[in-house]
């Protein structure tokens, strides 16, 4: 007799949660406003690593990528959101949300990076932005098709640090410092630059994380 694979791994478990909540009558309106860090991830060089490899060997590389992140991601408490092409977006919510989504970037990179040296797949080179602040966590779309996801200037701007990230890197904000105790500060975290996005009045102090 044919199982099917548990709801839970295929959706973020506070979609589920909701899911479990409210069953087939989900509110028209449901969203919530909570303090969260986002993390995005994405892939370096991806465009040309699609145009030269077959799909299956495209595949193999996202799939083990987005392996390692999830389980790392998972380990230190954080919440799959969603997958995204070659990357992913991931959130971490409490009032320990700073050390546990620093210390998970720190091993991401070291994981990934030391993945890359020694494996016999495609070029893995995956850049990180994670930025923190209000969020409005909230349902979109219709009868159809919805989907839980994290809305506001907190997620916009993680894509657009992760967007400049270099491979194996870990660009991180002045906000996620706040929450970053001092010690693993001193050890792992450099001041980078100031970082003018387009469309935002002012600019915005840029980190990045030294895991070695």
């Amino acid at each position: 007799m044919n199982h099917l694979p548990p709801m839970r791994s295929f959706l973020p478990p506070e979609t589920v949660a909701m899911i479990e909540k409210y069953g087939g009558d989900l509110p028209a309106y449901l969203a919530f406003e909570e303090e969260m860090t986002i993390l995005f991830s994405d892939m370096r060089g991806f465009t040309e690593m699609a145009e030269k490899h077959s799909p299956h060997e495209v595949y193999d590389t996202i799939n083990a990528s987005l392996a390692i992140q999830t389980r790392i991601i998972t380990k230190h408490g954080g919440s799959i959101n969603k997958f995204l092409g070659d990357g992913l977006l991931a959130c971490f919510s409490g009032e320990n949300r700073g050390e546990k989504s620093i210390l998970c970037l720190i091993e991401l990179l070291s994981e990934l990076k030391k993945v890359e040296q020694s494996n016999d797949k495609l070029p893995c080179r995956v850049g990180f932005g994670m930025h923190d602040g209000h969020v409005l966590f909230g349902m979109l779309g219709d009868e159809t098709r919805k989907e839980f996801t994290v809305i506001g200037d907190v997620p916009n701007t993680a894509a657009r640090l992760c967007g400049i990230a270099q491979p194996f890197q870990g660009l991180i904000t002045e906000d996620c410092m706040r929450l970053v105790p001092d010690d693993v500060a001193k050890k792992h975290c450099r001041y980078l630059n100031t970082v003018y996005f387009k469309g935002k009045h002012n600019g915005m102090d840029v980190f990045y994380l030294d895991h070695v």
